[in-house]
């Protein structure tokens, strides 16, 4: 160990927390002539002061029922994806709306639908959002993929191939497999 850098035996994080560590148990720390009595987390609040000496008791309410986590089927991705378009598409309304809007508006064709009424679905505007804006990221990420795929195409290979090749590729980006393919 060099004396100049008490600390050198390890250049890592858990080296210098080691080395700390052997330095307490051997008996160099400097801080054990301090009285350990102190209890930190106890305080005497004089009678006379404005604070509170126990905390509120909180209600015991039962607690609130969870709702039950629908997940999203392929048909209901579909669903979604024509909404945002057709609603996105509208010339009469056009972008002269606020964005809760829309996504109350692409909710409620979503709610509309043929599909959504024979499941009983009752998404709400935010689900539809955030449902959105993941097929949107995921399928643009896979697009770029595919992009990449398809210019390492070489002669004989088939577009099964090429898709192939944007999967392998997506997932060494990525760490995942895309799987939506309906999309």
């Amino acid at each position: 160990m060099d004396s100049r850098h008490p600390y050198s035996h390890s250049s890592s994080y858990v080296g210098l927390l080691n080395s700390q560590n052997d330095s307490v148990l051997h008996g160099n720390f400097p801080y054990e002539s301090f009285p350990s009595s102190l209890n930190i987390g106890a305080s005497e609040i004089s009678p006379f002061s404005s604070q509170q000496s126990e905390a509120p008791t909180l209600q015991e309410d039962t607690p609130v029922e969870r709702r039950e986590r629908r997940k999203w089927t392929p048909a209901d991705d579909e669903v979604l994806i024509s909404a945002w378009l057709n609603t996105s598409k509208d010339t009469i309304v056009g972008n002269e709306q606020k964005a809760g809007t829309f996504w109350k508006r692409v909710r409620e064709y979503f709610a509309a639908s043929p599909h959504a009424k024979a499941s009983g679905d009752k998404r709400k505007h935010l689900n539809c959002k955030q449902r959105w804006h993941k097929i949107n990221e995921l399928t643009n990420k896979f697009c770029g993929a595919f992009a990449a795929a398809e210019r390492q195409h070489s002669s004989g290979q088939s577009e099964n191939d090429v898709l192939k090749v944007a999967h392998e590729i997506f997932y060494s980006d990525y760490n995942m497999k895309f799987n939506l393919e309906h999309a």
